[in-house]
Formats: structure tokens, sequence, C-alpha cells
């Protein structure tokens, strides 16, 4: 196995370890410093430990699982929690072993060996909103579904399904809505969104329902937003709404309380794939990152994604289409994706 793809396999324990490593080092360094100023060593070892925590919360949350500022104050209390729990276990454990070692290394030598536990509970918890990668599909009569997963198998983090009727696309082809029932058997362990392009989305919503845990609709419907949002909850699945431009936030304000998540759509012209990138979509994006209303929903961008583009997209998660299913190397591109371009030599 190429050293490469191990460094992206583990890419996030890699750097959690490398992180925890450090910020035990940096909260010696104060426990040290601190004891020739109390003679409380239950207190030293409390400040210690919080200055540590938190150099490696924001080295975490800044270089490793990159989590979005609207979710960084509830992924600082899962951190706290967690890393806690886990010190206090360490300090039970230390006290066995501590007639051997000093303190200072037998805080390494314990904390070491939990790091995958507390490693687990983070991934679970704490970090579950870093950046994940979909690849989009068609429901019509021209994709392969077979082909596609033989093609990228489980590496996509999640499956993006397209369905544009002709009230949306005049040139669309023949939705086959029970592709979404084969598409769900091939990745039946995946998380399954569909986008449904159409001015009359109630009847796909019917059709597609049981098969999908999210559908996406846009705001120019022939139909009450209100009404199709509640029937996509009927089927329970979570709700989202498309956007394209800043105007239509006041639309997304209205009904907040029916949204779990946003779409920002970074093309022209939505019904097919290979379209350009707009770059007004980042003004979107940084609108929607900053709105009051930002920790209630979830945010995914699609449209033109490309390992030119990623690192500016400041959401949890991305879709994309011909840059993975049609290139030479679709896994790679999808790591690439996956590692915001840090790992394009794999």
């Amino acid at each position: 196995m190429k050293l490469s793809f191990i460094k992206y396999k583990y890419r996030f324990f890699i750097g959690y370890v490398l992180i925890g490593f450090f910020s035990i080092l940096a909260e010696l360094l104060i426990y040290s410093f601190l004891k020739g100023l109390f003679q409380i060593n239950l207190v030293i070892s409390l400040i210690s430990v919080v200055f540590g925590i938190l150099i490696s919360f924001w080295l975490n949350i800044r270089y490793n699982f990159k989590i979005s500022i609207s979710k960084r104050n509830k992924a600082l209390l899962y951190f706290f929690i967690i890393s806690l729990i886990s010190y206090f276990i360490q300090i039970l454990l230390i006290k066995k072993i501590d007639i051997y070692f000093s303190y200072e290394l037998s805080r390494i030598i314990i904390s070491g060996s939990l790091f995958w536990l507390a490693y687990l509970l983070h991934t679970k918890f704490t970090f579950k909103d870093y950046k994940k990668v979909g690849v989009a599909i068609y429901a019509n009569g021209v994709e392969d579904i077979n082909q596609i997963f033989n093609t990228v198998g489980n590496y996509p983090d999640f499956i993006h399904i397209d369905i544009v009727d002709q009230t949306m696309s005049k040139n669309a082809k023949e939705v086959l809505s029970y592709k979404t029932e084969v598409i769900k058997g091939f990745w039946n362990k995946k998380f399954i969104e569909a986008h449904v392009m159409s001015k009359t989305p109630i009847k796909w919503i019917d059709k597609i329902g049981e098969n999908v845990n999210r559908i996406y609709v846009h705001l120019n419907l022939e139909e009450n937003l209100k009404d199709v949002l509640n029937k996509i909850k009927k089927h329970n699945c979570q709700t989202g709404i498309v956007l394209q431009n800043i105007s239509q936030i006041k639309i997304f304000e209205e009904y907040n309380e029916l949204v779990d998540s946003i779409l920002v759509l970074a093309i022209q012209s939505p019904g097919y794939s290979g379209q350009k990138f707009e770059m007004k979509a980042i003004d979107l994006i940084s609108s929607l990152n900053k709105h009051e209303y930002r920790h209630k929903i979830s945010l995914n961008v699609d449209g033109g994604v490309n390992n030119n583009n990623i690192s500016l997209l400041k959401s949890e998660n991305v879709v994309s289409g011909s840059y993975v299913l049609s290139a030479e190397n679709p896994i790679k591109n999808i790591m690439i994706l996956q590692t915001s371009s840090q790992y394009e030599s794999i």
C-alpha cells in the first residue's frame, strides 16, 4: 500500500495523534511552570489540562477536521466533555503507575494508550460536521448505476441524486424514480439525498421519499413551499432548499423552522452537469455562514466543484458530478476533494 494512500486513509487520526502529542507537551510545560507557583497539585493539573484541551481543540478545527465557525461552539462543548472524561480516567490510572514513573511520564504513557478511544468519541460527536463529499447521479435512463458503483465504490461520504423534469428544463430526460431504490440498494449504508429540480416536486417526493434521507427543492415552485417541506417531513426525510443568490436568503429566514439543510447551487442553470463554478456562490456561502440561523442547518455546495475551488468552500458538504465521474481516476478525485486538494499526489 502506498504511503500517500495510508496518509489519506488515516489522515484525521494521524493529525489527531500529532496534535494530541503536541498539546500534551504544551500542557506539561505549563504544569512544570505552575508547580513553582502553587502547592495544590490538583489545581495545577486542572489548569494545565484546560490549556492543553484548548490548544488541541483549536489545532484540530483549524488544521485537521476544519469545522466551520458556526459549528465550533457545539464542537467545543463536546470536546471539553470527552477530553475531561478521558482525563479523569487517566488520573485514576496514573495513580496506579506513578509510583514507578513521574507524573509527566505517566501522563504521556496513559494518554497515548487512550488516543484511539478519545478519537472515536470525538469523530462521532465533536467533529461529525467536517466536510464530506458526495457523488451526483442522475435518476434517468442514461447513467449506469452498477458501473458507477464499480467505479467509485464506497469512497463517497454520501450519494446525491439529481432528479430533473421538464417543468424545470425542457431538455430533461425521462425521470426514472425507481432508480433511487436501486441506488439505495448499492449504497445501503450511505446517507442518500435527492435534489429535485421540478416546479411540481410533490409527486416526486411521494415516489422517492422512502429511499432517501434528505430532499432538496427549489424556491420557484408552482406548489406552496410550506406544503412541500411538510410533505418531505411526512416521509421522515430531512428538508432542504436550494439557493443561488443572496437575495433568496430572506426566504430561508421565513421558513427556517422547516429547513434542515441548504444547497448552494453554484452554477448558472440547474439540470445538467459539467458547468463552470460561479464565483458569486462564495459570497452566498459567506453570508449563510454569518447568518443567525446557521447553527440550525447543514450547508451543502453543488455545481462545478473541483480541485481548484474546494479549499474555498466553507461548508460541511460538497457535491461533485463530472469532476469525479468523468475523471480518469474517479477515486483519486474523490480523495482530492475530501482532503481539500492537500493530497493531489496520491
